[in-house]
């Protein structure tokens, strides 16, 4: 009988224990989805509504311009850019869905904790592996594809081997541009969580100061010091 009742107490610590880890660790998790959601969704959708603009623009000029070069560079620029809008919506960033999921899920019960948790770093994994893309050399290589075959349009299917220069370098421009402001916050946290730093910092570690806005054809950036 005296064993039983000291083995009701240290279970009752061991469950208690485990249950405050496995809240640290959504916490954490949690912690990082906001920290990156409004990077996330500006990203997102600043460059989903530039490239889908520019490709509808360009779409629409290319048909009724009169001059031949500009009509090509439009019907190229129309294709170019709607290979990239179309690229955000069928593998978009969704730091922000996942940070707004997870806040709505209960974590009242021990079975609903774990589920959060487990819920949770699914979420992780996913975000970081979206953002490790984005970063990857596979991503950059292909996007010098895409800008080279359409510089190589102009180039040479339009005999125009200056003109097919620029737009080759306009289109990496921009396609680095994009890779460079997309973010990174996941990559970092889920390194931290996988080396078991779960130590919650309350206020942002890195204040959102790039925020990018779509205006038609135009991309809008401003920096926040």
């Amino acid at each position: 009988m005296h064993r039983l009742y000291l083995a009701l107490p240290l279970l009752f610590i061991a469950f208690s224990s485990q249950a405050d880890e496995q809240q640290q660790r959504i916490d954490f998790i949690q912690q990082q989805f906001l920290d990156t959601r409004d990077h996330s969704k500006t990203w997102q959708w600043g460059w989903f509504g530039f490239l889908g603009s520019a490709a509808a623009v360009q779409g629409i000029a290319a048909n009724t311009v009169d001059d031949d070069k500009l009509q090509y560079d439009m019907s190229v620029g129309a294709v170019t850019s709607f290979l990239g809008a179309a690229d955000m919506l069928l593998n978009p960033m969704q730091s922000h869905n996942f940070s707004d999921q997870l806040q709505k899920m209960d974590s009242s019960s021990m079975s609903e904790k774990s589920n959060k948790l487990q819920q949770a770093e699914s979420w992780l994994a996913k975000a970081a592996a979206r953002e490790a893309y984005e970063q990857s050399w596979t991503n950059h290589l292909l996007a010098g594809l895409v800008n080279g075959l359409a510089g190589l349009a102009v180039a040479y299917d339009d005999k125009r081997p200056i003109d097919g220069l620029l737009t080759f370098a306009t289109g990496v421009a921009v396609s680095e541009f994009k890779i460079y402001t997309a973010p990174q916050t996941m990559i970092a946290a889920q390194q931290a969580y996988q080396n078991g730093n779960y130590s919650l910092q309350t206020a942002k570690a890195d204040e959102q100061r790039l925020f990018v806005a779509a205006a038609g054809t135009h991309l809008m950036i401003n920096w926040k010091f």
